[in-house]
């Protein structure tokens, strides 16, 4: 490490503060290995060593990025992460200071695990077990503990899949009054999905895409919405509101027109101008009324676009932005009349604290907050414990299915644990 870079940290390391004047062992160590994601690829995890075992927490990638995410603008950053060991004080640094030691020198999608393990290790050190990891963060944050509303995706599209739907998922937000119903009738839903699509289109229609939703060949946005209609009313009629994310970067192109720049949306083979695109999701809200949340609707660049919709349709669903709005405090700010509801992901800005930042900007400018996963996501539970620690409204964490369970059981787990009176 190069002398100027030693001494930014060195000055960093004296003002952090102290945990609960709790001194880490001389042989606390932080490194990295590999682990797999639901993708199949690698990824990174943080271990830090402590006295009593291994505290761990890695970091999930996304297919669809947003133009401004930190894993792309900060990609040029380097992996070696020994500069963390040179100095036993850096486990004396308060999140904040810390996130801001690493995200200096290292690029997102190691720093998502490092700030993750960092926000593990310090509930530990201040004798939090891993099961009140959301308890930790409410304490830490001021927070007022609740459980999310899951968004459960069933049907994929875009390049979350290999059929014809532009979209990207097409989802349900039950309407049950604890976790567990809500978790109960995403299941049933997911499995009369299956059964409809295996009658009404056959077996190999039932193939899932990568968020563990279903990715039938078809090509029509109408046919996937009424397929799953199809299936809510076999027993949870009127139980489920509809949601989609639109994921609109991946079938617009921008084009220079008249010295200025206009936007074409690509959708079954049609092709729509941003105003004829308002006048598309009118059409489709008329014939889906239980469309509740529309996210990334327009081209993140299509401004005037997204402050329409947000005009037109925000006092009725939600307009969700997650590709315009990356967990930026900046881009939430420059952006926040074009929403009024947000997506959350820690790797998208790069460490926890910039999510807080984030999410407290929200909660204070009246837009709802959304925890979510990646479409490439790990075996962590810490999301559930996020959103719960935090009391967001809803958590987006893929289907009920595969390796999406296990926010979702961790959900259900914190409902049974702490939040009903077992006894």
């Amino acid at each position: 490490m190069d002398i100027k870079r030693w001494g930014l940290l060195s000055a960093i390391l004296s003002r952090g503060r102290k945990l609960h004047n709790v001194e880490p062992d001389i042989k606390t160590k932080i490194y990295l290995r590999q682990t797999l994601l639901s993708s199949g690829e690698f990824t990174c995890e943080a271990v830090i060593n402590t006295p009593s075992g291994q505290i761990f927490e890695s970091s999930p990638q996304g297919l669809t990025l947003g133009l401004n995410e930190a894993s792309l603008l900060t990609s040029h950053k380097g992996k070696n992460i020994s500069f963390l060991n040179d100095d036993i004080s850096i486990f004396d640094l308060s999140q904040e200071r810390f996130d801001e030691v690493i995200s200096s020198n290292i690029n997102s999608q190691i720093t998502t695990a490092l700030s993750l393990v960092f926000l593990k290790y310090r509930a530990h050190v201040a004798n939090f077990s891993d099961s009140r990891l959301f308890s930790f963060i409410s304490k830490e944050y001021k927070t007022e503990i609740a459980l999310p509303v899951p968004i459960f995706n069933i049907l994929n599209g875009g390049k979350h899949a290999g059929n014809g739907l532009e979209f990207c998922e097409f989802m349900i937000i039950p309407k049950g009054t604890s976790v567990h119903e809500n978790i109960r009738i995403a299941s049933e839903m997911y499995f009369d999905l299956h059964t409809i699509i295996k009658n009404d289109l056959g077996i190999k229609h039932t193939l899932v895409g990568r968020e563990g939703g279903f990715a039938p060949d078809i090509s029509n946005i109408h046919t996937a919405l009424e397929l799953i209609v199809k299936a809510i009313n076999i027993r949870n009629r009127d139980k489920c509101n509809l949601a989609i994310d639109v994921a609109a970067n991946n079938f617009s192109e921008k084009k220079s027109f008249q010295g200025g720049m206009v936007f074409e949306y690509n959708i079954g083979g049609q092709k729509y101008s941003s105003t004829e695109l308002i006048a598309y999701y009118k059409d489709l809200l008329n014939k889906f009324p239980h469309i509740v949340y529309l996210e990334d609707v327009a081209h993140e660049e299509d401004i005037d676009t997204w402050v329409k919709l947000k005009s037109e349709y925000g006092k009725d669903i939600l307009i969700v932005g997650d590709d315009l709005t990356v967990t930026n405090i900046h881009y939430l700010e420059k952006y926040k009349d074009c929403i009024n509801a947000c997506i959350l992901k820690v790797n998208q800005v790069g460490t926890f604290s910039d999510l807080i930042k984030a999410y407290l900007f929200c909660k204070r400018n009246g837009i709802i907050p959304i925890i979510s996963q990646r479409s490439g996501e790990t075996d962590s539970n810490i999301i559930a414990h996020i959103a719960t620690g935090l009391g967001s409204d809803y958590i987006k964490a893929g289907a009920p299915a595969r390796e999406r369970i296990v926010k979702y059981n961790t959900l259900l787990r914190l409902e049974d644990e702490f939040f009903y009176d077992n006894k």
